[in-house]
């Protein structure tokens, strides 16, 4: 099953209308893509997109390995309308999604475990999981994180864990 199929079944199985969790065409996704990649990465494009974050990044790891249980907690805005890029083997793009951090926190609880990235339309912040189950946090998110992580007790160092530039 490909990361479309997952996010669309879980789509269903929460009774989600289309407009909560809309997937964007394919060319408006490329352009969207693009301009995540220029603001975050430095336009460099690979299948794990936090190895070449150019932003500070705040991370945390969670012993339960369930980062993405705590999005709506570390985001400004639960219910603001964001762009949900899901990392899957589907090459050369990513799907992306407009949608809220709560409804992408539900329909990730809801799929099998994959990367993913919440991005601000504005391109103000970014938080991602990868598959090391370590949760990352750029720009207006950063501190967020930071403040997150020292309160919550389940987190746990992150010794050995891959980072990005300048990562604190």
């Amino acid at each position: 099953m490909s990361i479309r199929e997952a996010i669309e079944d879980a789509r269903r199985r929460l009774g989600l209308s289309v407009e909560q969790l809309a997937e964007i065409e394919e060319k408006r996704a490329l352009t969207l893509t693009a301009e995540i990649l220029a603001r975050f990465t430095g336009s460099i494009d690979s299948w794990w997109w936090w190895e070449h974050f150019t932003l500070p990044a705040a991370t945390a790891h969670f012993a339960d390995g369930k980062g993405f249980a705590r999005i709506t907690a570390v985001v400004p805005d639960a219910g603001e309308k964001i762009w949900f890029v899901a990392g899957d083997d589907e090459r050369p793009n990513f799907p992306v999604y407009e949608t809220t951090p709560a409804v992408a926190q539900q329909v990730i609880a809801e799929c099998y475990a994959f990367e993913y990235y919440l991005v601000a339309k504005d391109l103000g912040w970014l938080l991602c999981e990868n598959h090391h189950d370590l949760m990352m946090g750029l720009g207006d998110v950063h501190d967020r994180l930071l403040a997150y992580r020292a309160r919550d007790p389940g987190t746990v160092p992150n010794q050995g864990r891959p980072r990005s530039k300048d990562q604190r």
